[in-house]
């Protein structure tokens, strides 16, 4: 058996899972960030100590998914948004100390770019984007079945493309990136409204909540049209809380990017909605064993 773990700033999740993606038991407690690295530290060690022990099984490996840059190769957390005092965290040295088997440590959204890859929609494609729209914007690049990290475990910062050159400070401390126009962050900024809030009041017919998701997918379209002309790839996923307008949101897009991408990438890519929801996260982080 393996175990996923997905460290956020409030909540940390984990799942037992077997090597084909079935969970066997999850749990989630409080990451309790505020108290601490070491807290925090203890926490996922609990939280390990509860999924081993509710089966009795045999553990092979342990994933985790944290947000922010990752030494992949050497399972160092660089700095972890939202999590004070982690800036070269050695996560994969000290819980291998701990459980005796291999752990594997990546970003949390390049996590749940494998989990789609293992499980969900990118299942039978070699070649993918996965985009997650949230809190914030950001995501993994998937080349031949295998995750795309960069020369220093950062690409996927989907988020801060530059898209408009005199557009809103970005907390990158550049202006105009994707992350200020159309996350879930932008999107309360402009109409004071959550994700969900907003896709119920464009479903009643709200002429501002429909104004806001419509300019939201339009920013979205340029960036998605962006990543097509780079990598030509077989499929663009989109994930994360905003994605969850479905239709709402997506067709907007895949009828606007071609406006910029080129004919033949537009042509063949497709345009989809991340299947896997909110396990996205700890199933990628098991499938980091995989």
């Amino acid at each position: 058996m393996i175990i996923g773990i997905d460290l956020g700033g409030t909540k940390l999740a984990g799942a037992l899972c077997t090597p084909n993606g079935k969970v066997l038991m999850d749990v989630q407690i409080p990451t309790e960030a505020a108290k601490g690295r070491g807290q925090v530290i203890e926490n996922i060690k609990k939280a390990v100590r509860m999924l081993k022990q509710s089966q009795k099984v045999k553990l092979k490996a342990i994933g985790i998914g944290a947000p922010g840059p990752i030494l992949y190769e050497k399972g160092i957390v660089v700095e972890a948004p939202n999590l004070p005092g982690w800036q070269r965290v050695k996560l994969r040295q000290i819980l291998e100390k701990e459980f005796h088997v291999p752990v594997f440590v990546d970003n949390d959204a390049n996590c749940a770019a494998l989990a789609e890859m293992w499980f969900g929609a990118g299942k039978f494609v070699k070649h993918f984007i996965y985009m997650t729209i949230s809190t914030g914007i950001g995501g993994g690049i998937v080349i031949d079945k295998k995750i795309y990290r960069g020369a220093t475990g950062s690409a996927g910062e989907f988020g801060h493309m530059k898209i408009e050159i005199n557009g809103p400070l970005c907390g990158c401390g550049q202006r105009g990136c994707l992350e200020t126009l159309a996350s879930g962050s932008a999107l309360k900024r402009q109409t004071g409204m959550d994700a969900l809030s907003l896709e119920l009041a464009a479903r009643q017919g709200d002429t501002a909540a429909l104004a806001a998701i419509k300019q939201a997918a339009h920013y979205l379209a340029i960036g998605v049209a962006n990543l097509v002309n780079i990598f030509n790839p077989e499929m663009v996923i989109l994930g994360g809380g905003v994605s969850n307008m479905r239709e709402l949101l997506l067709q907007p897009i895949r009828d606007e990017f071609k406006n910029y991408a080129l004919t033949l990438p537009a042509k063949t890519v497709k345009i989809v909605r991340a299947k896997l929801g909110t396990k996205a996260g700890v199933l990628g982080a098991a499938a980091l064993c995989l």
